[in-house]
């Protein structure tokens, strides 16, 4: 019997039974918002393979390789791993970003290089990594793609189309990944009790203080795209 492959639609990862535990995957965040990586020459996978991008072994070879594939000087700028942030992300990683000597901010400078180290769980200090994957943003920017948007928002609705939705509007933004750094938080605060998961509705349903009638609630991911 032939299968096919269905492509993965969304980012979110559903805990029906804890919605703090909701998250995002990662393998789907990096490919919305980095796109594939790029074709390394053997010699520099290689040297991947065994070792970090920033190391002296292989930083070098990629800043000659960027400068080759775009006739622009490169330097790093940023380096940092997502486990010393808040997220949501199912697994985190390391980042290092490499933009054009004398950019003046590198989250908004077309033709910017990500190189991105995945680790495999538990203690980011002892745990393993995947060999460095390396993206080129040629034509986007990173603070335009979603690539730093690590957090889920929430977004309420009635029940019930006899209730008025603008009076959730207000929660709507507070429970926004864009005005909280812990939406979910900000979700909890407002509510009376946890959400509860509905088969029936495919989100789940709390009721928010001060509001007369009870809600859907679903977690909504980064805007890619």
């Amino acid at each position: 019997m032939q299968t096919t492959n269905t492509p993965q639609l969304s980012a979110l990862i559903i805990d029906k039974q804890h919605p703090e535990c909701c998250s995002i995957d990662t393998s789907f965040h990096l490919a919305e918002t980095l796109g594939s990586p790029i074709v390394l020459p053997d010699a520099i996978s290689d040297l991947l393979a065994e070792h970090w991008a920033n190391s002296d072994d292989v930083e070098p070879n990629l800043l000659t390789l960027f400068a080759l594939i775009t006739g622009v000087e490169y330097q790093q700028v940023c380096r940092d791993t997502t486990y010393n942030h808040e997220t949501d992300l199912d697994s985190f990683f390391v980042f290092t970003v490499y933009a054009p000597i004398d950019c003046s901010d590198w989250c908004w400078q077309r033709d910017c290089f990500v190189v991105v180290e995945v680790g495999s769980g538990g203690d980011p200090r002892y745990c393993s990594y995947s060999a460095a994957e390396v993206y080129r943003l040629d034509d986007t920017m990173l603070g335009d793609c979603c690539f730093l948007d690590w957090r889920l928002g929430w977004w309420l609705q009635p029940i019930s189309d006899r209730y008025d939705a603008s009076d959730l509007d207000e929660l709507n933004d507070e429970c926004s990944s864009c005005y909280s750094s812990s939406p979910y938080y900000q979700l909890a605060k407002a509510t009376y009790a946890k959400p509860i998961w509905s088969d029936k509705h495919g989100c789940y349903i709390a009721r928010p203080k001060g509001v007369r009638f009870p809600c859907k609630v679903s977690p909504v991911e980064p805007c890619y795209g």
